[in-house]
């Protein structure tokens, strides 16, 4: 996969999870998340801490509902 690719990839995946916390499916969220950020790291050796901090919110909101 191209770097190009990759990036369409995870702002699908982002986009994704995002619409899942909208309907309050934090697990499915989590592992859109999950994805777009293991591509992140292959990327640039680290994830940017925005999908970081997209996956703690949909984290601390699936630990309230359990």
């Amino acid at each position: 996969m191209t770097q190009d690719n990759d990036l369409e990839r995870i702002e699908e995946l982002v986009n994704k999870g995002i619409s899942f916390q909208r309907e309050g499916k934090h697990k499915e969220a989590i592992v859109c998340f999950d994805k777009a950020i293991s591509l992140d790291e292959n990327m640039n050796g680290e994830a940017d801490s925005n999908l970081l901090l997209l996956k703690k919110n949909s984290l601390t909101k699936a630990d309230r509902d359990e």
